[in-house]
C-alpha cells in the first residue's frame, strides 16, 4: 500500500506541534493508509542551535560592518559552550541550571540584552525559571540574529522567508531564490529530511503549508526531494494556498511538486493515495474540483503520537502573562468545531470553506478525544484553535470535563459576545479556562456595525467583565484603517483600549493594519464599504490581499506608530492616564469617548442573575453541610455559614446535591417546582434575595 509521509516544514512556533498533521494521520490511518508525520521545523531548530551546527558558522564568519554581528562572533567560545545547556533548559529537561543563568553572568549577551536593564524589575513577576526562560529567550534571538546577518536573511525561528513569500504575483519570484546554492540551514534541513526518508521510504510526501513563512522552505524541500528522489510524488496543502493560491494560472510550482489541495486535506488525500478522482486540488492539468466534504465527527481525533514532545521549547519572548501563552508551554491544539458559527465579519474571509461551513461535534465527544490526545501526549495543556469557539459549546465542554473530573488547562478565541455570562465565565474556569482572546477590532460601534462583528463595545466590556472576574486573561485583536475610519474614531478607538486597561479588563492586545482580502465580504465588494478596488488585476500566482483606494485624509502610517507605541506601554501598566491624543505625532483632535463609557458597564447586573426557567443549575462548589444556623458553605477563601429557615435549608442540600450531579439537569422550573414542595413561599422572591448571591460565590451557577 501507498505510504504517505506528512511534513510541517520549517518553521513554525517552537513550543508545540502544528496540529495539522496530526488531524490529518488521524483521519488517513483510520481509514487503513500507512501514515507518518514529521515535524522538520522542530527537528531544524534543535540542530541548528547546537555547539556543532553554531561551530560551523562561526567557522564560516565572513566578517562583518556591523558591531553587534563582531561582538557576537567575539564571543564565540561562550556561544559554543552554552548553546547545547540552553536548548536542553528551554526544553524542561534541567531545570537547576535557572539560578545559574538568572545571575547575568552565565550566557553571552548582545544587542537583545540592550533593554534588559534590572533583573530584579523580572524576578518581581515571573520568578527565576521564567525569567531564565525569558533571557535564554534573548540569547537565541542575538544567535539569530547573527545567522541573518552572515548566513541568511530569510531566517527567523518561527518562520523562513516570509518577506519573499509574501504577495507573490508571479512564481518566478520565488524560483530566483530556488535557484541559488542551498545555505547551510537548507543544507542541514535536507539532510534531516533525507535521513527521515532514508527511513520510512514514503511514496507520497505530503507538506503543510499554513503560512507564507512556511513556502520557501517547503519548496526548497521539495527541490531536493525531486532530485534526490524522484519517484516520491509531493503534495502540497494548507492554509497558504488554500488562501492565496485559489486562482493561480502560472503552472512553474509543479515542476517541483505534483499536487496543491485546497481546503480540508482528509478527503483530497484519500483520493489522491487510492488514485481517485481528484477532490478540490490543483495539478499541472488544472483544478480538479469535486465537491465531498467530510464532517467534523469523521475527522476525528488527531494523532499527536508519534512527534517529539521532548524536542519543544518553551521560549518568553516578552514577560505578559497572557501574551506569552503563544510561544510559552506544550499546548495540544484542537478544534472545537470546523468554522466560525457567526462567519459574518466583513474583514474575514468567510466564503472560504474553513470559516464557511459550520460543524461540531457533541461534548461528550469532543472531551472523548481530549483524554486521547492527553495519553498520546502526556500533557494536559490545550489550546482550542477555533475561529470563535462557541458559548453553547463551551458550557457544555466545560460540564462535561468537570462531570468525568478530568483536570486539564486550556485557551481559546472567542467573539466578545452577551453570552459570556458571569456565571459560564466561573463554569469555564472551574473545568481549567485560563485564557481567551478576541477581536474588539476597530473599538467604534458605528465601524462593528458596518463590519458586521455583530458585538458592540457595551457587550464587549461585559464579557470581558466576566471573563477577569472569573480569573480568566483576557487579550484582544485590535484593527485600524477599516474603510472610512476616521481619524477621530482612531482616537477614540485608543481611548476605549485605554480605558479597558485601566478597568483591567484586558491583559494583553495586539493592533494590526486591516487587510482587505479577496475572499472576505469586504474585498468581494468594497464599494459597499466606501472605498474603490484600485484595479482588478488577478495575479498568476498568489492572490490575496485587494489594494483599495481610499480618501483618507491622514497619515495612517503615524496612527498605526501611535497606536501601537501606546499599546505597548499599556501591557506593562505604564502611561494609562496620559490623554490618549497626545500619543500621536502631530495635531489630533482629543478622544469624545464619554470617559466612564467602560466604568459604567461594570455596574451593569449580569445576566446570569435574571431569573429564566429554562436555564440549568449547577453546583461546582464543595459540598455543602446543614449546621444550627442554616447551611455551612466551603471556598478556597473559607468557610461561611449561612443563616437559612428549616425549609430553605432543607430544599438548598436537595436542590444543590441535585445540581452537584452534572450527569442530570436540573432547570430552575424544576427547581420552583421542588421549593413548592417546602414552601408556600414564592421561589422567585428566594432566587432574588441576597442569600442566594451569596450561594452563587461558592459555586451555585446558573448556565
Amino acid at each position: 500500500m501507498e505510504r504517505l509521509l506528512l511534513i510541517t516544514p520549517p518553521f513554525t512556533q517552537v513550543n508545540c506541534p502544528y496540529p495539522a498533521t496530526a488531524y490529518l494521520k488521524g483521519y488517513l490511518e483510520r481509514k487503513g493508509f500507512p501514515v507518518d508525520q514529521f515535524d522538520l521545523s522542530i527537528e531544524l531548530i534543535g540542530a541548528i542551535f547546537t555547539k556543532e551546527f553554531l561551530q560551523r558558522l562561526f567557522d564560516r564568519y565572513p566578517g562583518s560592518e556591523d558591531e553587534n554581528i563582531r561582538l557576537i562572533y567575539r564571543m564565540r567560545e561562550r556561544y559554543t559552550a552554552t548553546v547545547d545547556a540552553v536548548t536542553d533548559f528551554l526544553r524542561g529537561k534541567d531545570g537547576t541550571l535557572a539560578t545559574r543563568i538568572c545571575t547575568g553572568e552565565y550566557l553571552p549577551q548582545a544587542a537583545r540584552f540592550g533593554a534588559v536593564e534590572d533583573l530584579g524589575d523580572y524576578f518581581g513577576t515571573l520568578g527565576t525559571t521564567e525569567c531564565a526562560r525569558f533571557l535564554c529567550t534573548l540569547y537565541m534571538q542575538d544567535i539569530s540574529d547573527f545567522i541573518r546577518a552572515t548566513v541568511t536573511g530569510n531566517f527567523e525561528i518561527v518562520r523562513y522567508g516570509e518577506r519573499i513569500s509574501l504577495a507573490i504575483e508571479s512564481f518566478a519570484q520565488l524560483e530566483a531564490e530556488l535557484a541559488l546554492p542551498p545555505n547551510p540551514i537548507e543544507e542541514r534541513m535536507n539532510e534531516l529530511l533525507g535521513e527521515r526518508i532514508e527511513v520510512l521510504r514514503p511514496s507520497f510526501v505530503g507538506f503543510t503549508v499554513p503560512f507564507p513563512g512556511c513556502l520557501l522552505a517547503t519548496l526548497r524541500c521539495a527541490q531536493f526531494i525531486r532530485n534526490r528522489y524522484p519517484g516520491i510524488r509531493i503534495i502540497v496543502g494548507g492554509g497558504y494556498p488554500t488562501t492565496e493560491l485559489r486562482s493561480m494560472s502560472d503552472k512553474k510550482i509543479f515542476d517541483y511538486v505534483d499536487y496543491v489541495i485546497l481546503d480540508d486535506g482528509e478527503a483530497a488525500l484519500e483520493r489522491i493515495l487510492v488514485s481517485g478522482e481528484l477532490l478540490h486540488t490543483y495539478t499541472r492539468e488544472g483544478y480538479h474540483e469535486g465537491d465531498e466534504t467530510i464532517t467534523h465527527l469523521q475527522r476525528g481525533c488527531p494523532d499527536f503520537a508519534d512527534l517529539p514532545h521532548d524536542r519543544y521549547l518553551s521560549l518568553l519572548e516578552v514577560t505578559n502573562p497572557m501574551h506569552r501563552l503563544w510561544s510559552d508551554g506544550r499546548w495540544n491544539k484542537m478544534m472545537i468545531a470546523h468554522g466560525c458559527y457567526w462567519g459574518k465579519c466583513a474583514f474575514c474571509d468567510t466564503s472560504l470553506d474553513y470559516i464557511r461551513r459550520y460543524d461540531s461535534v457533541p461534548a461528550e465527544c469532543f472531551v472523548d478525544w481530549m483524554e486521547q490526545v492527553i495519553a498520546q501526549t502526556g500533557s494536559r495543556g490545550f489550546h482550542f484553535v477555533d475561529e470563535a469557539a462557541p458559548p453553547r459549546l463551551l458550557k457544555e465542554i466545560s460540564i462535561e470535563i468537570l462531570r468525568r473530573r478530568l483536570n486539564v488547562v486550556w485557551w481559546t478565541n472567542v467573539r466578545f459576545e452577551k453570552s459570556f455570562t458571569g456565571d459560564l465565565c466561573q463554569l469555564m474556569a472551574a473545568a481549567g479556562c485560563i485564557a481567551v482572546s478576541g477581536g474588539l477590532e476597530v473599538a467604534s460601534n458605528r465601524l462593528l456595525k458596518m463590519m458586521n462583528k455583530g458585538v458592540d463595545i457595551e457587550q464587549a466590556t461585559l464579557a470581558m467583565r466576566n471573563l477577569c472576574d472569573a480569573g480568566i486573561l483576557v487579550h484582544t485583536y485590535l484593527m485600524y484603517g477599516f474603510p472610512t475610519e476616521t481619524l477621530q474614531e482612531s482616537v477614540d478607538s485608543l481611548e476605549v483600549v485605554r480605558q479597558l486597561f485601566r478597568a483591567e479588563l484586558v491583559h494583553s492586545a495586539f493592533w494590526h493594519r486591516y487587510a482587505m482580502t479577496v475572499h472576505s465580504p469586504s474585498g468581494r465588494n468594497p464599494e459597499e464599504y466606501g472605498v474603490k478596488r484600485r484595479n482588478a488585476h488577478v495575479h498568476l500566482f498568489a492572490n490575496n490581499e485587494v489594494a483599495f483606494v481610499e480618501n483618507r485624509g491622514y497619515n495612517i502610517r503615524q496612527v498605526g506608530e501611535a497606536l501601537n507605541e501606546a499599546l505597548a506601554n499599556y501591557m506593562y501598566g505604564s502611561g494609562i492616564d496620559r490623554p490618549v491624543h497626545k500619543w500621536f505625532a502631530g495635531k489630533v483632535p482629543p478622544a469624545t469617548v464619554d470617559a466612564t463609557l467602560v466604568a459604567d458597564q461594570l455596574i451593569k447586573p449580569d445576566a446570569a442573575r435574571l431569573y429564566n426557567e429554562k436555564a440549568r443549575i449547577i453546583w461546582i462548589g464543595l459540598p455543602p453541610e446543614r449546621s444550627e444556623e442554616g447551611i455551612a458553605l466551603y471556598g478556597a477563601s473559607g468557610a461561611k455559614v449561612v443563616r437559612f429557615k428549616p425549609h430553605e435549608t432543607a430544599f438548598l442540600l436537595r436542590i444543590m446535591s441535585l445540581a452537584a450531579d452534572l450527569s442530570q439537569t436540573v432547570t430552575f422550573g424544576q427547581a420552583s417546582k421542588l421549593f413548592g414542595t417546602y414552601s408556600d413561599e414564592s421561589f422567585v422572591a428566594f432566587y432574588l434575595s441576597k442569600k442566594w448571591d451569596i450561594l452563587r460565590s461558592f459555586g451555585l451557577l446558573q448556565v
